[in-house]
């Protein structure tokens, strides 16, 4: 139920993090990476002001390494945002634009996410900073990535520290309700209560002064420290790129198996399908190996507040889906592993056929010549 308005507010002191994850191969080693970034960091969990236990960790931290400052266009305004690149060991970048975001009307807020959301103008900027770092971490990459090279996925955090004039979580989610739920959903028309309540079911407080808002595009992090909540939602954004870029790399390889199958074999096919077994084996591996590594790169257990951020977003970018259609299409490349063990099986049998009738026949032969050449001495004897 949408709550009573009060007057407008707006974001006194806060920041605009926009995030673009790209995929670069099927693994980076990170202390080669780090070798080519010496100013390198790699990121960390927990920053004192939230109850985690120590197992709220990454797996295997990325590598950070800040790219200084530069003046980008954004929406057609330029402005001068710290940029940052992270590397993960499972093969994503990110690249991250920080803008101060002070002085700013929140209702002006839909029609600026909106815009980011569809613009791209910062999509091009961010592909540009990678290619220019990405020829000293190329020797870090491990069978780079060709098919995914278009990919990229990109999400919007507005940090807020201060609200002019001063509100708490409770009363902005109350008295702000439908404003909230379009800058999330990057609507700049009204949306229905019901809509808005779906919006904002993510919502996530931890004190009376702290309010996480996530949707599929676009957070909204009330809060002074934020480091671990950028963390949780980079790392997601990442998930979704490496999940979208197995089912589209999966879908590819399966059009080109059933080409392969629906081909006439011929008698001596042995070897061709026992080496697409052997293939097909290798990929079905090496994507449950990626898959694992990307969904167990971050450690999370238990009602936490992390834990909550983190499996409501999941949700929202639908993340459990998109691994539902990659195991599907998994089952999909076994079958079609099958039908090449089967038809192997099936050449040996013809094979080892051929063989013993070669061979009957050869016995047949070599009897038959020895009834002549026996015939043939005892006419002339």
């Amino acid at each position: 139920m949408a709550g009573r308005k009060i007057g407008p507010v707006e974001i006194a002191a806060g920041r605009l993090l926009a995030l673009f994850s790209f995929d670069l191969g099927f693994e980076i080693n990170l202390g080669r990476a780090r070798d080519a970034l010496p100013e390198g960091v790699r990121a960390g969990m927990g920053d004192g002001t939230k109850i985690a236990p120590a197992h709220v960790q990454y797996a295997s931290p990325p590598l950070v390494q800040s790219l200084g400052v530069r003046r980008l266009v954004m929406v057609e305004r330029p402005v001068d945002a710290e940029v940052s690149l992270r590397l993960h060991d499972f093969g994503a970048a990110s690249i991250i634009f920080s803008m101060p975001f002070d002085g700013i009307d929140c209702a002006s807020l839909p029609t600026l996410t909106a815009a980011l959301a569809t613009g791209g103008a910062l999509e091009a900027q961010a592909r540009a900073v990678l290619d220019e770092v990405l020829p000293k971490v190329r020797p870090a990459i491990a069978r780079p990535s060709l098919d995914g090279a278009d990919l990229v996925e990109d999400y919007y955090v507005i940090q807020v520290t201060q609200f002019a004039p001063a509100i708490d979580a409770a009363t902005l989610l109350e008295t702000h309700r439908d404003l909230l739920a379009r800058i999330l959903h990057c609507e700049p028309a009204p949306l229905s209560p019901t809509e808005t309540d779906e919006v904002l079911r993510t919502a996530v407080t931890y004190t009376p002064d702290d309010l996480i808002v996530t949707d599929w595009n676009v957070a909204l992090v009330y809060d002074r420290v934020y480091q671990d909540v950028l963390n949780v939602l980079e790392l997601l954004n990442v998930q979704l790129l490496e999940l979208r870029y197995l089912d589209r790399m999966l879908d590819t390889r399966i059009a080109r198996l059933y080409e392969h199958v629906a081909r006439r074999r011929g008698l001596f096919s042995l070897t061709p399908s026992s080496l697409r077994v052997r293939e097909l084996a290798e990929l079905r591996l090496d994507t449950m190996t990626l898959r694992e590594r990307l969904i167990n790169a971050l450690k999370l257990i238990g009602d936490l507040y992390l834990t909550k951020i983190y499996t409501r977003t999941a949700d929202r970018l639908h993340l459990a889906a998109w691994q539902r259609s990659i195991d599907g299409k998994l089952e999909v490349i076994q079958n079609i592993a099958d039908v090449y063990s089967h038809r192997a099986a099936t050449a040996r049998a013809e094979v080892l056929e051929l063989t013993v009738i070669l061979l009957i026949a050869l016995e047949i032969a070599l009897a038959l010549i020895s009834l002549i050449c026996a015939a043939l001495r005892a006419r002339w004897a």
